[in-house]
This record gives C-alpha cells, structure tokens and sequence, in this order.
C-alpha cells in the first residue's frame, strides 16, 4: 500500500467521523461535551425569514458605518456651519470667530461673558480665530505673526480627526509658513516653508491666542492681523491674499428622498465626496455599497428595500448611544483623585476611539499642547453645588504642571453663571493670586464672596449644580503619565 493510498483512506475516515458527529442532534452532542460551532443550514434557516435575515444585515453593517464616518458627519456640519455666510444685513457678534466664508479669516474680538449662551465650555483667556481653507485648487500656506512670548496654539484639523499643531512650544513665537498640502500633492516646497498633508478638501485652522485681561484685548486683536492664508503658486511672487472661495455644498441634498431617520447616511455621503479614504478603510467602503452608502454618488435610498431601511433605521440611533457610552469613558477618574482626566483624543484607526470623539469634540486636541481636566464631585464624592462651599488647595510647589492653567465654572448646560464680579475663571493666566504664608494656594469656589480679604482667589458658582473644567496649556509630560494627581474639591460648609 502506497502513500498516497494512505493518505487517501485517512482523508475518508476523518470526513467520515465528522459527518457522524455532525449528524448527531445537537441535544446528543450537548450531553456527549461536543457543543458545535456551527449550527445545521435548516436550523439558520428556521431561526428568521429572508426579510429578517435583510434587516440584521443592514444593521448591522449600519451600525459599523456609523462608527466609521461619525466624524466626518460631525466635522461636516461644523465646518459648514463656521462658513455659512451671515444674512444680510447682520453684522457680525464680536465674540465671532467664525470666517462665514471659505478661505478667510474670522477673528473674536471680545471674550465671552454669561450672557452669550451659544458654544458650550467657552473659556476667558484666548481669544479665537478661525479659517476654512479648501484645497481643491491646491496648496495654501498660513502665515503667522510674531506672537513673542504670549502663549498661542493654532490647530489644524483635517476631518480624519486628524490633529496638527502650530505653536509657541513647537515652533517658536514666530512660527514658519506652514504649507497645507491635498493629499497626493507632488512639487517641490519653497525654503523656509513646513508642510502639512491631509486627507481633506477642507481644512480648519483654529488660531488661540492668550488674553491677560480685558484690558489685554486691544494688543490680541492687532496682532490677529498678522494671520494670512496665500496660495502656494502665489508664494514668493506677489504673495497676496487668498480671494474668497466658493460656499461649500450643503450636508443634505435639495431634492433627497431620505426620510428623516436615515439623514445620517445622507450627511455621510455628502461628507464623503470632500475627503480621500484611506487605502485600509477602502474595503469597509465596498461593503457600505450594500446600505446604499458610496464615495461619490450621494446616498442611494431609492434602491433600499422595506427590510433594509428598518434595521438601518435601528442602526442609527443604536450607534449613537454606543458612541455616548464610549466618549464618557473618555476621561477616567485619575486613580486617586477626583478630576477626570482626557489625554490624546486623535486616533485614525480605532473607528469608535475616533467616532466618539467626533460626537462628543468634533475635534481633540493633542496632550502635549492642552489637556481638559474635569471635576463634577467633591471629595466626598457629592456632585458640586452651589448650595455648598468648597476649597481646592494646592500644596506649596504643587501647582498644575503646565505653562498656563485656569479653571472654568460651568453650570450644569456648560454655559457661565452671572455673578457679581464677572469672574467665569481663575488661574495664573490672567489673575494674580495670593498664596498662603507657607507658598500653598487656596482657592474658594462657593456661590457668596468668602470675604473682601479673600475674594481675589474666588471663582464664583451658581446657585444650583456645576462642574469645572481646567485647561493646562502646555502641560507638563508628568500629568500625561499619571505622575501628578489633582487636588480635590473639599466641602467646607
């Protein structure tokens, strides 16, 4: 008996054994130990219909493709709602930093104050600028001026979530012409010039400048007119500014038959024709074809059956929920302290990492430029109210670890209460606060003044419930690691 005999008469036994096995009821092999990992054709067949079967699918493959393109959904809409022009006739609210307009430049003037209830979590100590730059003709360098010693950060998102810094701790006060490159660009840059690529048509450039003041505002907004956008093939030549661009398309098609519940999928679509899919998301984007959901051709609901659109429709509202879920677990309670804590909100490969920050964001920011922590208990754990008198004490040499940090106050909707001394932050940006005798710091976060003598290190708070959030410019690697744990909010009264 040769080899190949042998072989072949195994190959037939061991097909044999399975059949048996497989042919056995599952009641048989569940109390022989054999649990199967595959059930019978008649058995899937008889757990749904094909019209069930069409749903399931659509869900969820739905609820990946809301994970998937969340982000861009997000960025999206807030890109177009910066570039949406004003009406006529309206003049522009100075604390605006939206450009209303493509490849222009829009400048806040004025720091927000309690009674502009508009973007949530605001902060007193920058002011912003914002520019909506569209890549489609090509290159466009962003020209900084000399900023000095005054803290500033420009970040430069593209609707991956990808997050790019121009800054003071990066590049010094007068930063290098940053060239803006579309994906696929190919050409040699001028000297002198830095480069940064996107996957993007459109990309927002997000200007911070530090403020000391209200008094401090004049000298802010003379240097916001150092900002230029200039297109690459004007470099060097006459150099002059970016004309306005053409508005961008709108997110929902004028003629759509989407219903209501599945505009999502429509947003996404729109979204889609502005950026270049990566090379390793490219086969998920196949299998979208199947939902209706293509690169360039807008979202094809009319071809959608009964069954498809259902668990579509299951898959929307179910990937935002799962998104929520994710984004509070975003920032974790610091082992040992209180504040909850975010480090680097950019990912480009986990999908739901990079949704929910979309959803939650829009855009993160890096940790080595700005980390966001968060206190809504007290020490006790009791959420903070203002029924309540609190301290935060800072032991001498234990300030936040970073260049700039200032705390906010937020009611519990994220906007600034209305208080006495229209004071909606404190920190050692653009207050001076007293230390202790023994070089500590105290600060007073309660609702009544906590006396003349004290109110220099007060934060006000509302009345009812609140939160804080500290902003740490440039902080120090120490808080990323873990290494230096907040102070907690203690109930004195």
């Amino acid at each position: 008996m040769n080899v190949y005999t042998i072989i072949t008469r195994f190959r037939f036994v061991l097909a044999l054994l399975t059949l048996i096995i497989l042919t056995k009821s599952p009641i048989a092999q569940e109390k022989e130990g054999v649990i199967p990992a595959l059930i019978k054709p008649g058995d899937a067949v008889a757990r749904m219909d094909a019209e069930q079967a069409r749903e399931i699918d659509a869900y969820t493959l739905g609820v990946q493709t809301v994970l998937w393109g969340m982000q861009w959904v997000k960025m999206g809409q807030s890109l177009r709602v910066s570039a949406t022009p004003l009406p006529r006739g309206m003049e522009r609210n100075p604390v605006d930093p939206s450009p209303h307009g493509i490849n222009i430049w829009g400048h806040a003037r004025k720091l927000l104050t309690h009674e502009i209830r508009l973007v949530e979590t605001p902060n007193t100590e920058t002011l912003y600028s914002i520019a909506i730059v569209d890549l489609q003709d090509g290159p466009i360098v962003v020209v900084h001026p000399d900023l000095g010693e005054r803290y500033f950060r420009t970040s430069v998102y593209g609707s991956f979530g990808d997050s790019h810094t121009i800054s003071q701790k990066k590049d010094g006060p007068k930063p290098p012409p940053y060239a803006l490159l579309p994906y696929g660009w190919k050409g040699n840059l001028p000297g002198g010039l830095k480069a940064i690529q996107s996957l993007s048509r459109y990309i927002l450039v997000f200007p911070h400048i530090g403020v000391y003041g209200n008094e401090d505002l004049a000298n802010v907004i003379a240097l916001q007119k150092g900002f230029q956008l200039i297109a690459l093939k004007d470099w060097g030549k006459s150099n002059k500014e970016l004309a306005p661009g053409q508005p961008m398309r709108p997110m929902r098609r004028p003629d759509t038959k989407t219903p209501p519940q599945l505009l999502f999928f429509e947003e996404l679509c729109e979204a889609l024709k502005d950026i270049t899919i990566r090379g390793d998301e490219v086969a998920f984007a196949r299998q979208a074809e199947r939902i209706g959901v293509t690169l360039h051709d807008g979202f094809q609901f009319e071809r959608l059956d009964a069954a498809t659109v259902a668990g579509l429709k299951r898959a929307v509202l179910d990937g935002q929920s799962i998104l929520e879920h994710k984004a509070r677990a975003q920032s974790p309670v610091q082992p040992g302290g209180t504040w909850m804590v975010s480090y680097d909100l950019t990912n480009l490969d986990d999908w739901l990492f990079r949704a929910s920050v979309g959803w939650k964001y829009v855009e993160g920011d890096l940790a080595s430029e700005m980390l966001f922590p968060i206190a809504r208990n007290d020490k006790a754990g009791q959420p903070l109210n203002g029924e309540h008198q609190y301290r935060l004490d800072f032991p001498a040499g234990q300030l936040p670890p970073s260049r700039y940090w200032r705390i906010s106050m937020y009611d519990l909707d994220g906007f600034f209460s209305n208080n006495p001394i229209r004071r909606y932050g404190i920190g050692n940006m653009a207050e001076t606060l007293q230390a202790n005798s023994d070089g500590s710091l105290t600060l007073y976060i309660q609702h009544d003044s906590p006396g003349k003598d004290k109110e220099v290190n007060w934060l006000p708070a509302p009345k009812e419930g609140f939160f804080l959030m500290m902003r740490m410019y440039q902080p120090e690697e120490k808080m990323s690691r873990g290494a230096y744990i907040l102070p907690p909010l203690q109930e004195v009264r």
